[in-house]
């Protein structure tokens, strides 16, 4: 059944597992922390060390060694399909167990139970570790089916609805499925339910994909770097440093708008935690009706210029959402342009590492997608420290002191003008690396010439 289906139903579900990767990525993101100190009650201290362990340090070192050993990989299947293949199944059972520690009753007689903090640190980096391979080489595979722009822009579209949808899964239909399972079953079976409903979902959105997914044995053949060649290479390229540093600028900006917008929420639009959905939904509307567009705009200005319009833009609106609306509606208004732009930024984010793939084989020889990937997503994890950074300079320089009656005008506008100066500060940033980012439109067109030639040389179709 792999690779089954061709053309655009091919492409649609190759983009399907994006939902699993979204959906997977915010129930870990928004509830596994929530579940073990409110629901289990261990110590918060143990829970604290256990995430920083196996999302922070761990997670950081096996990325990129997931993408060199999936270039490595040598099988009849090719390198990346065997472990979306065999990975899947395994990630889903230990994703379920994260959701079923070994206890009987809660909340626990100990809140120091160091026998469940080794169970939550060996099941929860058991299964990072196999949804890293499982997703990196999910989208490692993108870059090399793809090779076309405007292949490469639709596909983009398929995979940032498939997002969307995971991610109203996680946000939306999670809390009921958690309410109703937990109310009918008890907490434990009730959590461990949703786990296993949950994961099957993601697994499933991943084994859909492999309807749609194909690979060149011919790259298989060819190879691939020495370790240490390989990250050198890899850590020296210009290109690849820029368009990195761009995409850890851009999610460093999500990521701290999705933070500081409970408090404005409440402090500056005089709303409610619930509000924070009635903001949030014009940006998914608008992000899948205006992808098309964005699309055309790719397709005829290249992703370097469609990339510095859409995020400058997108930063304007952030900017009149944090300096100038003043209640929800405001700043519903503000959220419908900030979605329109939001698109652009979504769909073409996704194609500067294809590009750096592509330049990189021209140079080496070899199609090195999984070791980008995996680096990449390493250096996007520091957006997290960003944003922890971020938050302790507006909350410690603006004078807000949490749990005291509410905060003066003064302190309102300190909190604005703080916020509004990282943000940006990120659009500075993305915008100096971007002037020296080389791969314009008329490099990309050129690369893509080389690729094409290269490839008819080695008798790869």
């Amino acid at each position: 059944m792999i690779g089954r289906l061709k053309g655009r139903a091919g492409k649609i579900a190759y983009g399907a597992g994006n939902l699993g990767q979204a959906l997977i990525y915010h129930m870990i993101g928004t509830f596994l922390i929530y579940f073990y100190i409110k629901e289990i009650r261990l110590d918060p201290a143990l829970v604290g060390v256990g995430f920083s362990v196996a999302y922070g340090i761990w997670n950081s070192i096996n990325d990129p060694i997931a993408g060199y050993i999936s270039d490595r990989t040598r099988t009849r299947w090719g390198r990346r399909i065997p472990y979306v293949l065999f990975g899947t199944p395994l990630m889903v059972i230990f994703f379920t167990l994260i959701w079923l520690p070994p206890i009987r009753d809660i909340p626990l007689s100990s809140q120091r139970d160091i026998g469940l903090f080794l169970y939550f640190l060996v099941v929860v980096g058991v299964f990072e570790l196999l949804y890293t391979f499982v997703t990196v080489c999910w989208n490692s595979l993108f870059p090399e089916m793809f090779q076309d722009l405007k292949e490469r822009l639709e596909v983009s579209i398929y995979r940032q609805v498939a997002a969307m949808i995971g991610l109203i899964i996680g946000f939306v239909v999670a809390p009921q499925i958690i309410y109703h399972f937990t109310r009918e079953f008890g907490t434990i079976n009730g959590w461990a339910l949703t786990g296993l409903v949950l994961g099957c979902i993601a697994g499933g959105s991943f084994a859909l994909s492999l309807l749609g997914t194909r690979e060149k044995k011919e790259f298989s053949m060819a190879g691939t770097l020495p370790i240490i060649s390989a990250f050198k290479i890899t850590l020296t390229n210009r290109s690849f440093i820029t368009a990195a540093f761009c995409i850890l600028m851009i999610s460093w900006s999500w990521s701290l708008l999705a933070a500081i917008s409970p408090f404005f929420v409440e402090y500056f639009l005089g709303g409610t935690i619930a509000d924070i959905t009635f903001i949030s939904a014009p940006i998914l509307l608008m992000a899948i009706v205006f992808y098309p567009f964005w699309r055309k705009i790719g397709i005829k200005y290249g992703t370097k210029k469609t990339l510095i319009t859409s995020y400058t833009l997108e930063t304007v609106f952030v900017l009149l959402f944090v300096l100038v609306a003043d209640n929800v509606i405001e700043a519903a208004a503000v959220m419908i342009f900030y979605g329109i732009t939001n698109s652009g930024v979504n769909l073409v984010r996704e194609i500067l590492i294809p590009d750096v793939i592509d330049e990189d084989e021209v140079k080496t020889g070899f199609r090195r997608e999984g070791i980008y990937l995996g680096v990449t997503t390493f250096i996007d994890r520091f957006a997290l420290g960003l944003t922890g950074i971020s938050t302790v300079i507006i909350f410690s320089l603006s004078g807000f002191t949490p749990g005291s009656t509410p905060p003066s005008p003064t302190i309102i506008l300190n909190m604005r003008v703080l916020t509004a100066a990282l943000f940006t500060i990120a659009l500075a940033c993305f915008l100096i690396a971007m002037k020296f980012y080389p791969l314009s439109a008329d490099k990309v067109d050129e690369v893509r010439g080389a690729v094409e030639k290269l490839h008819r040389e080695r008798g790869i179709v």
